[in-house]
Order: structure tokens, then C-alpha cells, then sequence
């Protein structure tokens, strides 16, 4: 017990004092306190971090004023950041409502080593790109912390990147992040860039749970790509639960999307509980997805979520399964708001069919659909809708929608293959990532963290 005790000596309180230290030292635990001072901070950090263990990073000075850790401008040449270099557990803390706090940055918390570690209780404000990216890791906690005002990164062929937390294992998905990572309590606020994700995991081997979490899109501007919560291309099991993603309103040539999941048919994906707001007329809530390049997204469930769009095209949906989902059910969702149908179940090409899959007792009363509350589209074979629902579109092979009346003429008023011709028409107005621009984007970021680390 590190405390006084009553009627103890000054003597007593020395050594208890000096016992204390030597406790919390024998355990791992090391206190940095900020500077403010730039690149003094940084070394500071890094050199707790090199030591492993438990790193506390104090909200205030050493003389107890309020002062954040000072991580340099949000520029790739001048901007400073650590390294996870071994196991580690770096942890903030609110002292009367300031919270630890580390300014700027490129980038301030790189994973590149499969190293453990946690990250918890930070204010992140104003880093360039992202505050944290794994590259490698062997198992990390990303807890409670606050991420603000990330200045978008240029990339070298020509359009910006933001990423609110990046987990990529592009160039070793099977070995770069194992173990289980955990994304929980933390807020994201998110405006700007071109190729833009609230959270993105890609090639991730490691199991991965994102859960409490607040994204907070202030502008969807990424014309390239803007996604709330992004989970792609996983090869564990994925749990996405109770996080609120808002998108807001901007770019009239983005496609947003509130949660984008999907790819290789050994991960196991669920989604439930979520409460995702889309305010761009060109936005989808939920996209389940499998392309060619990503294989096909098997026994994922979508269960109990609360969408709510304010969609003005007739291609977007509430809840959407599209390309080779194959096995997965869509149930208990409230889907509400605008949109062209709150549920939409279709294939991309004859070799990504939309197969088996099952939507059952999903309230959709209070959408207003603008081109059929159901739409089964091309590629879509043996599916199943039962519920309400008032009007549907079916252009599949062996499906059955048990509700509503079959519309004869939809989509600005075509029929036959011509409905075909205009989904497809609009189906690059949809947040689908290319394996060539993610792959891209993946590798210029990596070469730009490795060309910072030669740097220093």
C-alpha cells in the first residue's frame, strides 16, 4: 500500500516512498511527462517505448500545468512520431477534464515489428495522415482515445489520404497481424481528403473487434473512397457492435458508406447493434461485399443495426449485399430514412453471384423508397426476403420476396434488361475498392513510413 499511514515518521515516509518506486519500476512502469517542445517529446516517448513495458503519458507538465506532447508539424518530412518497437502499453489520463494529449505529428504511432501493445486514453489532434497504423503486430488494444483535425497526406499519385486508425497487413496478410486486436471507446472526427476511412483494416489475419466506438464524418469528401468503418479482405473472426458512424453531407462526387465489411470466405462476419446516419444523398448505410479480387464473404450476420439514410439516387440502399455474399443473413435491422430501397441483394458479374442469402423481419416502415423498398438485382440467385414490405424489384434467378407487389416498371421508369443496363450503369457510383488503388495506396504509405524512418 503506497500511502501514509497515520502518525508515520518522516523517515517512515521516505522509505515507504522509495519502496514505491522501486515497485512500480520492478513492474514495468515508466511516466513521461510533456515538454511541449518538439523533438524533445518524441525522443522522450520513444525512449520510454524501447523499454517496454507500462509508458504513462502525463496530461500535464512536471509542474502540473495542462501541456501536450509536442510531436511536430503534420508534414512528412518534418513531422515526428514513435515506434512500437517492443511489447508495450502506452496509457494516457484526464487530470480535471485534460485529457493526455500529443499535437501534430506525421503519423505518431507506427507499428512496423510484431510487438504487443496498447494504446489508451490519448487526444490525438491534428496528425497528418493517421495517429496510429499497424503494420505488425502480434495483438493491440486501441482504447478510449479522441482523434481530431487529420490533415490529409499527399500521395504521389495524386490525390490525399486520411485514415482515423489504418491495420493493413497488404504485404503479409497471413503473418503481419495475428493474435486479436480491439478497437474500443474511441471517437473519431473526420473531414477532407480523397481516399478516406474512419478505421480500415485490410489483410488482417488477426481476430478483430470494433465495439463503443464514435466516427464522425464532419464532410464525406473522398471521391476515391469514404468509408466510416472499413473491414476488409479479414481472414479471422470480425466483430463490428454497437459503434455509431455519422456521415455527413459534402463532396456531391463522393459515395459513402457508413460500414463496408466483406472478403475471403474464411472470416466470419458480424455486425450488430450499430447505428449508422448517412446525410449524403449519395451514401449507402451497410455494404456487405466480395469482388473477385477480395473472395467471397460467407455467413456473415447483419443483425439488429439501425440505419438511417437520407439517399437521393435511386442505386443506393440502406443494408446492402452485393457481389459473392453467399450463406448470410440480414435480420432485426431498422432501416429508416430515404434512399433508392432499404434492402438491396445483387451479384457484380456472372462470377460473383449473390447466393442463399436470407432477409428476414427487417423494419422498413418508416423508409421511403425511391425506386422499391426490396431490390434483387442481377447476379442474385435463391435469395429470400420475408417481412413487410409495400413494392420489390427481382431481376435474380430462384429468389422469393414474401411481401408487397412486384414492380413491373422501376428505376426511372425502365423495365426488363434496361433495369439491368442501369444498375450496372450505376454500380461505379458505389464505394467499391479496387484491389489496384487499395494495393497502391497501401504500398506509397509504407514507403513514405520506411523513407521517415531512414530519415532519422
Amino acid at each position: 500500500m503506497c500511502s501514509r499511514q497515520p502518525g508515520a515518521s518522516r523517515y517512515a515516509l521516505i522509505v515507504t516512498l522509495c519502496l514505491c518506486a522501486a515497485a512500480r519500476a520492478a513492474a514495468g512502469i515508466t511516466t513521461v511527462y510533456p515538454t511541449g517542445t518538439f523533438p524533445l517529446d518524441t525522443q522522450n516517448v520513444q525512449a520510454a517505448i524501447d523499454q517496454g513495458g507500462t509508458v504513462v503519458l502525463k496530461a500535464t507538465n512536471n509542474s502540473g500545468q495542462p501541456t501536450a506532447f509536442n510531436f511536430g508539424p503534420p508534414d512528412p518530412v518534418a513531422g515526428g512520431g514513435v515506434n512500437l518497437t517492443t511489447d508495450v502499453s502506452l496509457v494516457g489520463e484526464s487530470v480535471h477534464g485534460h485529457m493526455t494529449t500529443i499535437n501534430g505529428g506525421s503519423t505518431p504511432i507506427l507499428g512496423l515489428l510484431p510487438v504487443k501493445s496498447r494504446i489508451q486514453g490519448i487526444d490525438f489532434e491534428g496528425p497528418l495522415d493517421t495517429p496510429i497504423a499497424l503494420i505488425r503486430s502480434t495483438g493491440s488494444d486501441i482504447v478510449g482515445n479522441r482523434i481530431r483535425g487529420i490533415v490529409p497526406a499527399p500521395l504521389f499519385f495524386g490525390f490525399s489520404e486520411i485514415e482515423g486508425l489504418f491495420f493493413s497487413g497488404n504485404d503479409d496478410p497471413l503473418n503481419a497481424l495475428t493474435g486479436r486486436i480491439n478497437v474500443t471507446g474511441n471517437t473519431i472526427e473526420i473531414s477532407g481528403g480523397d481516399f478516406v476511412n474512419g478505421m480500415q483494416f485490410d489483410e488482417v489475419a488477426a481476430d478483430i473487434n470494433v465495439s463503443g466506438n464514435t466516427v464522425n464524418f464532419l464532410s464525406s469528401d473522398g471521391e476515391v473512397q469514404t468509408i466510416g468503418i472499413l473491414v476488409f479482405r479479414s481472414h479471422g473472426a470480425v466483430t463490428v457492435v454497437s459503434n455509431r458512424v455519422t456521415m455527413g453531407n459534402g463532396d456531391p462526387n463522393a459515395f459513402p458508406s457508413g460500414v463496408f465489411v466483406g472478403g475471403h470466405a474464411e472470416a466470419q462476419y458480424t455486425l450488430a447493434a450499430n447505428t449508422v446516419v448517412t446525410n449524403h444523398p449519395q451514401a449507402d448505410g451497410m455494404d456487405i461485399v466480395a469482388f473477385s479480387f477480395s473472395g467471397a464473404t460467407q455467413g456473415a450476420l447483419v443483425l439488429g443495426n439501425h440505419v438511417t439514410t437520407h439517399s437521393l439516387t435511386a442505386f443506393n440502399g440502406g443494408i446492402v449485399f452485393e457481389g459473392a455474399v453467399e450463406d448470410s443473413v440480414m435480420a432485426g435491422n431498422l432501416i429508416d430514412g430515404t434512399g433508392g430501397n432499404a434492402v438491396q441483394i445483387l451479384g457484380v458479374d456472372p462470377a460473383d453471384i449473390a447466393d442463399s442469402n436470407l432477409a428476414l423481419g427487417n423494419d422498413i416502415s418508416h423508409f421511403a423508397s425511391l425506386a422499391g423498398d426490396v431490390f434483387f438485382g442481377p447476379e442474385s440467385i435463391n435469395n429470400v426476403y420475408i417481412g413487410r414490405c409495400n413494392t420489390f424489384t427481382d431481376q435474380g434467378v430462384g429468389n422469393r420476396i414474401q411481401c408487397g407487389h412486384a414492380l413491373a416498371a422501376a428505376r426511372a421508369g425502365l423495365a426488363g434488361p434496361a433495369i439491368a443496363s442501369a444498375a450496372a450503369a450505376a454500380a461505379p457510383g458505389r464505394p467499391m475498392p479496387s484491389a489496384g488503388v487499395l494495393d497502391d495506396v497501401h504500398h506509397a504509405w509504407l514507403a513514405a513510413m520506411q523513407a521517415r524512418l531512414s530519415a532519422r
